[in-house]
């Protein structure tokens, strides 16, 4: 079985998050919301280099993280079908500075106050964060 490891970045705004929106149709979860992140592909790497790269190219803005905050696992097919084990690092972002603009296949970008949450249909890993947070 196949491992990824990606470096989630939960972007925080006074009490907003920023959600992105999954185009209609995408997998492996269908027309929902989450969180961002970044696919570490070197043993070198800097976390948290990758996600101010990842995130700057997915939305435009400038952050800067500021906790570690978890990790997760899960296990699911990747984009290709394959069925791969994927971990979580999970930090906590601070907005810098910069004008929201979607990335490429990303619909939608959008603050939500963090009592919104529940609201919004949220993939599994994104839900479980906020879950342990306190925020669901």
């Amino acid at each position: 079985m196949k491992t990824t490891i990606l470096v989630i970045g939960m972007i925080k705004n006074g009490e907003k998050i920023l959600l992105r929106k999954k185009p209609d149709g995408s997998p492996p979860y269908k027309e929902t919301w989450y969180i961002f992140g970044g696919e570490l592909n070197a043993d070198n790497q800097n976390p948290e280099e990758v996600l101010k790269s990842v995130l700057k190219k997915q939305t435009g803005i400038d952050i800067k993280p500021t906790e570690r905050l978890d990790w997760d696992t899960e296990t699911k097919p990747n984009h290709d079908g394959e069925i791969t084990f994927y971990v979580y690092l999970d930090y906590l972002c601070e907005y810098v500075s910069g004008e929201l603009n979607p990335g490429e296949g990303i619909e939608k970008l959008e603050w939500v106050p963090i009592s919104d949450l529940r609201n919004y249909d949220l993939v599994p890993p994104s839900k479980k964060l906020f879950t342990k947070l306190g925020y669901l």
